[in-house]
């Protein structure tokens, strides 16, 4: 009996033993799984800032192209992109070289074409023309020719008209009232002021078109012998705004009545009204009819990014209008909202940006990049071969369906696939709730031929303004601003017209000097797109494959 019950008590603690040792175990496990799912979510956050490290400096040194590599592009589909199995296996390898013939570049003269030329030719004075040796004539027996670039240097004068006051003393005999007749002065923009339309539209030229700021004016006007100051140059472009105000309206008018409208918005600085930096962010919002015919960009100063603002402004508007995620447009009514290729394929981009070859194979994010890449390989055939013709949009409307649709619906599978594995707060998580959020509404893109694949050309018409902030920094008043965004509206729209700036500014300033009654239909004889518009206002426009707009 002793021996069993020595026996029962060992095998209780042996339990006992066992359950301890499986409860060891288990929270050992538990620890280890625990210490695993920490060690993934560090090397996760580590792998985020490193590749947020790596973004900052590529964004600050390296190139901003996001074009893609051809090996970036053939990794997913390399084996169907160059298969053909009606091919013949191929016994003797033979290399041919096809050298292009060079095509006629264009050379100086050509460049120097649409500029006034001056000839001068170097003979021998008459009492020369005679042989030193048997004093017979000299002839001429050949010529050469040597052509030299030449500059006037810019010079302020000062032009003071008197006008004279005439009268009839006959008629003041007769009636007991003469009959004066006055002379007039020409007429300028700003009436009170001595700045006349030529210094006024160079004064506008070289802040907005080329980004000198008012200071270095000062200085530049003094270098030539007239002291102009920053607050004197300052009052002369906000009353000239003033003047071209109707001009401004108008645009917008026009704008409003297209179909389809492409906006954007950037930042900037203004002095408040107590000549104090103001820490708060304003905004200069940006909006163009991308068109080729008669196209229009206008900006628009406002002191905050809310949705109110493009609400506001595109009020009378209804039509699609093409932004970026930025959620503020969503307020605008009675519009299409279609969203921007460009900025859902640089969320992929700045994940495989930094990749090696290998680490570029187990990339998820390549394959999303991969079909932005297929899209815009689709739009540029298109362009290279169909974008002289008369027909384009309709052509490019009828190959999106057909090539463009089966990707944006396999873009959104694959979307849809990879979202329900990807870590949410990762980089690859957020650019794909970024795609999954935009992607359904850009399907809007295949409605019609007209529409862009992206909002690139709100952010070159932007670009400008960005490139002008960084020399002046800061808008001086609330006035500055809005003088801004007129005069560049103005220029920008001049530009893309293809109309030399400044002699369109000095153009319009002389014909709104002229005019008196200042109603639409004076004034749309003005505007840059204009068939009214002088031909030797007009530039040749540059021929750019890479966009239609």
């Amino acid at each position: 009996m002793s021996d069993l019950y020595y026996k029962d008590q060992l095998d209780e603690k042996t339990k006992n033993l066992i359950l301890k040792m499986e409860e060891a175990l288990k929270t050992r496990d538990n620890e280890i799984k625990s210490k695993d799912k920490e060690i993934a979510n560090l090397k996760n956050e580590l792998a985020y800032l490193k590749n947020q490290v790596l973004n900052k400096n590529r964004k600050i040194f390296g190139s901003s192209s996001e074009q893609s590599s051809s090996m970036q592009i053939s990794i997913f589909d390399e084996a169907e992109k160059f298969s053909n199995l009606k091919i013949e296996e191929p016994t003797i390898e033979e290399i041919t070289y096809k050298r292009n013939k060079p095509s006629k570049t264009i050379g100086k003269k050509d460049n120097l074409a649409n500029l006034e030329k001056v000839v001068i030719e170097h003979k021998l004075a008459e009492n020369e023309q005679t042989c030193e040796k048997c004093s017979d004539d000299l002839v001429v027996i050949g010529k050469k020719s040597k052509e030299i670039l030449k500059i006037i240097p810019a010079k302020l004068y000062v032009e003071e008209h008197i006008t004279y006051s005439y009268a009839c003393r006959s008629c003041e005999k007769r009636d007991d009232q003469a009959n004066i007749i006055t002379t007039k002065a020409p007429s300028t923009l700003l009436y009170k002021s001595m700045a006349s339309n030529d210094l006024l539209s160079h004064v506008i030229n070289l802040k907005y078109q080329y980004a000198m700021p008012l200071y270095r004016q000062e200085s530049y006007f003094k270098m030539m012998g007239a002291k102009l100051s920053r607050q004197t140059l300052s009052n002369w472009i906000i009353n000239s705004t003033n003047e071209l105000m109707p001009i401004y309206e108008l645009m917008k008018e026009e704008l409003v009545k297209r179909d389809y409208i492409q906006a954007d918005e950037t930042t900037l600085r203004v002095i408040d009204d107590k000549g104090k930096d103001s820490k708060k962010k304003k905004y200069m919002w940006l909006y163009k009819s991308p068109i080729e015919k008669a196209p229009i960009v206008l900006y628009d100063y406002q002191k905050t990014r809310s949705g109110s603002c493009p609400k506001n402004f595109l009020k009378a508007f209804a039509g699609v209008i093409q932004t970026d995620g930025y959620t503020g447009y969503n307020q605008v009514e009675d519009v299409k909202r279609m969203y921007c290729l460009a900025h859902i394929r640089r969320k992929f981009h700045e994940i495989i940006v930094n990749l090696n070859e290998e680490a570029l194979k187990e990339s998820r994010a390549l394959i999303g990049f991969n079909y932005c890449a297929k899209l815009y390989a689709i739009e540029k055939k298109l362009r290279e071969e169909h974008s002289e013709k008369e027909d384009y949009y309709d052509i490019r409307y009828k190959a999106r369906l057909e090539k463009s649709k089966p990707i944006i619906e396999e873009f959104m599978a694959y979307v849809d696939r990879e979202l329900k594995d990807a870590v949410p707060k990762s980089p690859l998580g957020k650019a794909l709730d970024y795609t999954k959020k935009l992607l359904p509404n850009y399907r809007i893109f295949l409605e019609d031929g007209t529409l862009e694949i992206d909002n690139n050309g709100a952010e070159r018409s932007i670009k400008p303004f960005v490139i002008g902030r960084k020399n002046w920094l800061f808008s001086a008043s609330t006035k500055g601003a809005n003088s801004s965004a007129m005069l560049y509206s103005i220029i920008e729209t001049a530009k893309l017209n293809h109309l030399a700036v400044e002699k369109y500014l000095l153009y319009l300033m002389d014909e709104l000097s002229k005019l008196e009654n200042k109603d639409i239909s004076s004034l749309s004889r003005l505007l840059p797109w204009s068939s009214e518009i002088p031909q030797k206002l007009k530039i040749e426009p540059k021929k750019n494959k890479s966009s239609k707009s």
